[in-house]
This record gives structure tokens, C-alpha cells and sequence, in this order.
């Protein structure tokens, strides 16, 4: 089996993960060329040999790319790689408005090459466990929280496209795959800059009548990670920045205690297995997957779609 010959855009902080990883794997991707427009990253991680001038000239040698480049230039670059023929593994998101994405995902169905937005928190272990669960699950309401710090390197999106596109993600493909919102309401405040929303709360209300919030806050000093999931049967609890996955189900049985059993509560507590896995690591091999079996991966260019038009709600209704 011959190697997938590889090109990266963008070797900052997302982008030397990726070329890490690519060559780990070894027997998947040959590591053929680089672009980054400050060369002294480039010559930092040692790849000024297979550096290009440009990502068309990259393109021009490999046959997959990754593009970790700021997310202003995702629509022209994802453009760029449909013209040029080549597999794209593009990081989130797959462009700052579902129209713009739209573009992008129709110009690949022209051309048959595959297609993968790494939203890399559905390879979180503990996300694709929590999913298994929930398919047995009658779900009645989803709370998600995604609170960090200011990351100064981010300064051409607001919150919502930097960090709820993850947990929106999560929400509609992950914990309600197949179902539709009905409605959606938000609410936005700015702290660092005039024009970006940096504390952002969205309620959903779906088809089914479940009910999800989601907050995101890049205001927040103690990074946050946390999905719960009230079900008829259980409650559910993810931390996704430790991995850990918690299951509280009631029992079936009263006690003849001496008092009133309305006061006391008996639960079962489980916790599931999490395999120690590289969220990014499994994306970059399930990118490889797709190239070779021509499958459509966990992340395609139509999930982040669905991503995006929920993003685009929020947006119009907090600015």
C-alpha cells in the first residue's frame, strides 16, 4: 500500500500538531510539502526542504492536503484545493457562513476527491462514547458549557465561529443526529474588542421538543469542558478536557427505612471506560480512510453544514 502524499497549509499552533502526527504516521501519509507565510516556523520545525512558495504550488505536488490557516481563509483555499484536485482535511470551520461552506462542499461533489472538516472534538473518546449512550436514550434536555481565556492568536472570528462551532457540532450531529431545531434564541456580549462577541448563550429547542443550551465564553480564566445530557432514565456527564464520562441511573426498588422515602434517593453510578486515544490522531487516520475507501467521514463537508447553520442563527440573533 503506498503512502498518501501529503501537503499542510498553516504550521502555527493547530498545524505543527498535524504535521507531528503525519509523521507518526508513516504508513499513511508521506509528508511531501509545507506552506506558511512566516518561514520561521517553517525552519523551526525543520521542514524548510519541502517548503513552498504558495499553497497553489503545494497543491501542485501532493495529493491530500491539511489546511490549518486562519479561518478568514478557509473558503479560498478549500476553493483552491476542488480546482486542484486534491483531498482536503480543512480545520474548523469549513468557512465562516453555511453559503460560504455550501460552495466549498458542491465544488468537491464536482470533483469526487474527499472532503473532511476536522471538528477534532468528535474524536474525543469520551464524545463518541457519550453518543453510544445516548442512542438508547430518550433525551429530554442537553446542557453544554466550552469556557477558556482570551487566546490573542485569535483575532479574526468572534466565539462563535472560534469556539461554540465545537459544541454546536457536537449538539447536532453527535447528541441529536437526524433532527432538526425548531427554534433558537441567543445572547451575546463583547469584552475585548468593538466588533467580536467574546460570551455568547444559545437555547435550541428541536422536533422532538428536547431543549439544549449552549454557552461558550473565551472570558474565562479556568478552561471548561463539560457536556450533561438529562435523560428519562439517567443523567449523563462529560468532561471532555479530563475524560471522563459519568452515568447516574435511579433504581427500580424502595426501602422499608422508618421514614419517608420521599426524602431519600438511591442511584447507580457508572463509569465508562474511555479509551486513551489522540482525538487528532484519529482524524487524520479517518481522513486517510476516506482517501483510500472513498467514504464519507464522521465530519463531512455536510455535517459541518448543518454546524454552520445553526452558527449562522446565533450569529444574526446576537449582533
Amino acid at each position: 500500500m503506498s503512502t498518501i502524499k501529503l501537503g499542510i497549509i498553516g504550521v502555527g499552533n493547530m498545524g505543527k500538531n498535524h504535521v507531528r502526527i503525519a509523521r507518526e504516521l508513516k504508513e499513511e501519509f508521506s509528508l511531501d510539502a509545507v506552506f506558511d507565510p512566516d518561514a520561521a516556523r517553517v525552519e523551526q520545525l525543520g521542514l524548510t526542504d519541502i517548503a513552498c512558495g504558495s499553497e497553489a504550488e503545494l497543491m501542485d505536488k501532493v495529493e491530500a492536503v491539511i489546511v490549518a490557516s486562519p479561518s478568514s481563509m478557509h473558503k479560498r483555499v478549500g476553493l483552491l484545493a476542488a480546482e486542484k484536485n486534491v483531498h482536503l482535511l480543512m480545520e474548523k470551520p469549513l468557512a465562516l457562513s453555511e453559503a460560504d461552506a455550501r460552495e466549498v462542499v458542491e465544488a468537491f461533489e464536482k470533483n469526487g476527491k474527499a472532503l473532511m472538516t476536522d471538528h477534532v472534538e468528535r474524536y474525543n473518546p469520551v464524545v463518541r462514547e457519550l453518543s453510544k449512550i445516548l442512542e438508547k436514550e430518550q433525551i429530554a434536555g442537553v446542557e453544554i458549557e466550552r469556557c477558556s481565556p482570551m487566546d490573542r492568536r485569535i483575532s479574526d472570528t468572534d466565539v462563535i465561529y472560534d469556539l461554540m462551532i465545537h459544541d454546536v457540532d457536537i449538539l447536532m450531529n453527535a447528541i441529536m443526529p437526524g433532527v432538526d431545531f425548531r427554534s433558537c434564541s441567543a445572547y451575546g456580549t463583547k469584552v475585548y474588542s468593538e466588533n467580536f462577541m467574546d460570551y455568547v448563550q444559545a437555547l435550541f429547542q428541536f422536533d422532538n421538543d428536547v431543549v439544549a443550551s449552549v454557552i461558550s465564553s473565551r472570558t474565562t480564566e479556568s478552561k471548561i469542558r463539560k457536556v450533561r445530557v438529562h435523560c428519562a432514565t439517567c443523567f449523563v456527564d462529560a468532561d471532555l478536557l479530563n475524560r471522563r464520562l459519568t452515568v447516574t441511573r435511579k433504581t427500580r426498588y424502595t426501602l422499608d427505612v422508618g421514614y419517608d422515602p420521599r426524602y431519600s434517593q438511591e442511584n447507580i453510578i457508572e463509569q465508562v471506560f474511555v479509551p486513551n486515544v489522540e482525538p487528532l490522531r484519529m482524524s487524520q487516520l479517518q481522513f486517510a480512510e476516506c482517501i483510500r475507501e472513498g467514504k464519507e467521514s464522521l465530519t463531512s463537508g455536510k455535517s459541518a453544514l448543518k454546524s454552520l447553520n445553526a452558527l449562522d442563527t446565533i450569529k444574526s440573533l446576537v449582533y
